[in-house]
């Protein structure tokens, strides 16, 4: 069993080994899509850091230089794809998301997708359709797993199995928010640009760099949680395998 009924963040997991199995090989695909994606996002960094500064440019941007509109868009959809393999994962294992959870992970996932699919205007201003879907998009993915994360972590924290993780993610998740605030006051002389910003105070300058951090930081949740799925299934095994022993013994 992977989780106390008692709890409200759990509930019984499943007893086939065979489900055990299939919540191992979640949790590694999961963990391996996470390590593409930052591996996608750091050779893009590192290749077109002469055109796309990192301080004060975003990822977004990218997709206009050479073979970085393919290797943007497969992180983040893979990066999307690593998420759905965790939510099952953590499903199998006995994990309640709630529907707080669910929706924000729903808008992230979704937002990562329309990212790929829609690629930004390469102007300061928004000049097509496709430039708008990917602000919007853009913008709630950067809030919505900071509210996930927080609300997942609220259930994890209540299993004994889980609550270390859920105390790491909620730590994580606060982060996030600051840092998505931070992100967007350094986009504020974009978004209004008729706004009087003293120039000390106009972050533009260190917004690339902001992003970059908040991204980085919710790929390390995601991989948090990946990783803490996979030493729980392999306790749970353990257990499992131990158990003719144990009874042997007290037989």
């Amino acid at each position: 069993m992977y989780g106390d009924p008692a709890t409200p963040g759990a509930r019984r997991g499943p007893s086939l080994g065979g489900f055990l199995v299939l919540t191992a090989i979640l949790s590694v695909v999961s963990i391996v899509a996470m390590v593409r994606s930052l591996a996608a996002m750091t050779y893009l960094n590192l290749h077109y850091r002469a055109e796309v500064d990192p301080f004060s440019r975003a990822v977004s941007y990218y997709v206009f230089y050479g073979d970085g509109r393919t290797e943007f868009a497969t992180a983040v959809i893979v990066m999307a794809g690593g998420t759905l393999t965790t939510l099952l994962g953590l499903h199998a294992a006995g994990v309640r998301l709630g529907v707080r959870a669910g929706v924000f992970f729903g808008v992230w996932c979704t937002s990562l997708t329309l990212c790929a699919i829609f690629p930004t205007d390469n102007s300061k201003s928004i000049t097509s359709v496709s430039g708008l879907i990917h602000q919007v998009a853009g913008a709630s993915l950067f809030v919505s797993l900071p509210l996930a994360g927080l609300a997942l972590a609220r259930r994890l924290v209540a299993d004994v199995r889980w609550s270390l993780v859920g105390r790491v993610v909620r730590r994580m998740a606060m982060a996030a928010m600051g840092l998505a605030a931070a992100y967007l006051a350094t986009r504020l002389p974009d978004i209004f640009p008729g706004l009087a910003i003293p120039g000390i105070l106009d972050g533009r300058g260190v917004s690339g760099l902001v992003q970059r951090a908040l991204f980085g930081l919710e790929m390390l949740m995601l991989m948090a949680l990946a990783v803490h799925l996979l030493r729980v299934t392999v306790s749970a095994a353990r257990g499992r395998r131990q158990e003719p022993a144990r009874a042997e013994a007290t037989g």
